[in-house]
């Protein structure tokens, strides 16, 4: 164990630490957390559009009209479908926040190139023939998640450049006595000039190739591989929880580190789900970010658990208080009361618990909805502080997703019922043994 420790502590630690303060792996985590609330907001109309009770798209008919259903459903395509233009903006944000720099036109400019670098034209049909519409931005597409992975290499790129240009001080000084809102624009004058060429020169060279644009690149090259080998299937889904899992293990959030890097790659599946709904097909995908929210079950570790081990069978005074006063924060997903306090942070022993659990749901609740005895995520996103059962139920938009998460608490609660009575007897010993002292 003392081994085990000394690698948490002297190697792990420093080297997960350093990657969590990386300033492009955080500008992208902040982006993507920065948009959330919009995301949860589109989420609500989703759920009001489709709610999981028969009968729910005819009573807005009957109520509002036929055309209810797509107009309510309006501002999950100002969110949703043209989402990789936000995260464009809120990365170049974030990113030039860290540098110190004008962040408001660093951001301008991340939508600017990424525009530049996308296609503006579209296909539709008019009685059976197909018709190239030019000069347009479509809802959905490469401006929807199928873009997220180019949004996001587009606004650090453009970021880097404009930061490059502003600390070579290659800018147009104003005199002194301007107004510092002239002075910045006209700071960003010469390197966005720059920046745009370079975009403009990045769409001439992809349109000379078979792949015509940038996004579809980067889509067979980067996007269907590591989707297919790492973000939706078992294996993937078992290694994320095991990397949450291990930094949690050293005190540091794992879900803001591993979800900021496979969430460009979680979103598609997520849009894929809703699609299917939309047109009244099977949903496809069982991996996106809302698989695993039904997996963190009380926060990271699905210590929600924990918190009922502690409250049924614990015996000494501080693990049973401990208990008690993690119940109202664990209902919520929040877990740092169990993980401080208990703790896990840096203990070997209950590093195995920790782990273990998580990993044991994921496998369990994959196969649960590969065989279809389960429901699987919708793709509606929800606050993360839902309380469980309640959670499963709206990922999900069927009553078996609340019974899935009853059955994983109880998994988790015999899984960290051996390592709790371990520890639970020495506290019992110690405070015994302070009480014949007293």
């Amino acid at each position: 164990m003392s081994r085990v420790q000394h690698f948490l502590e002297n190697k792990l630690l420093p080297f997960a630490t350093k990657l969590a303060s990386q300033r492009h792996l955080a500008a992208i985590r902040d982006g993507f957390i920065s948009f959330m609330p919009f995301l949860i907001i589109g989420s609500l109309f989703i759920i009001i559009q489709d709610f999981p009770v028969p009968g729910w798209e005819e009573l807005q008919t009957k109520l509002f009209g036929p055309d209810f259903n797509q107009f309510i459903i309006l501002p999950k395509r100002v969110t949703y479908d043209i989402m990789a233009l936000y995260i464009a903006a809120a990365i170049s944000y974030k990113l030039a926040q860290q540098y110190k720099i004008d962040a408001f036109s660093a951001a301008l400019l991340g939508i600017a190139s990424f525009i530049l670098v996308t296609p503006i034209t579209t296909t539709i049909s008019i009685d059976g023939s197909s018709h190239l519409v030019t000069r347009v931005m479509t809802v959905g597409g490469w401006y929807g998640t199928q873009g997220l992975l180019v949004a996001l290499i587009i606004a650090i790129v453009s970021t880097e450049l404009f930061n490059y240009f502003i600390k070579k001080k290659l800018v147009i000084k104003m005199p002194e006595g301007v107004p510092p809102a002239v002075t910045k624009a006209f700071m960003a004058l010469v390197p966005g000039f720059i920046i745009l060429v370079v975009m403009l020169f990045i769409r001439f060279v992809f349109l000379q190739t078979p792949y015509e644009y940038i996004h579809e690149f980067i889509y067979q090259i980067v996007a269907a591989p590591m989707t297919a080998l790492v973000a939706n299937n078992l294996l993937g889904a078992i290694g994320t929880v095991f990397a949450i899992s291990l930094l949690w293990c050293i005190g540091l959030n794992g879900g803001a580190i591993v979800n900021g890097i496979l969430r460009p790659f979680w979103v598609p599946l997520q849009e894929q789900n809703l699609a299917a709904i939309e047109m009244g097909r099977e949903i496809p995908n069982i991996i996106t970010e809302q698989f695993f929210d039904l997996i963190w079950i009380g926060g990271a570790g699905a210590t929600l658990a924990v918190v009922f081990v502690l409250i049924a069978k614990a015996k000494s005074t501080q693990y049973k208080e401990l208990g008690k006063l993690s119940l109202a924060p664990g209902l919520f997903n929040i877990n740092e009361p169990i993980m401080f306090g208990l703790p896990v942070v840096l203990n070997p022993l209950m590093m195995i618990p920790l782990i273990l659990g998580p990993a044991a749901i994921t496998i369990v609740n994959y196969f649960a909805m590969a065989t279809h005895l389960v429901a699987r995520p919708t793709g509606v996103i929800i606050p993360w502080t839902t309380p469980p059962i309640i959670q499963g139920f709206l990922v999900t938009g069927h009553w078996s997703g609340a019974v899935l998460q009853i059955i994983d608490i109880l998994m988790v609660m015999a899984i960290w019922w051996p390592f709790i009575s371990m520890m639970d007897k020495n506290k019992q010993l110690e405070e015994e043994s302070a009480e014949e002292k007293a």
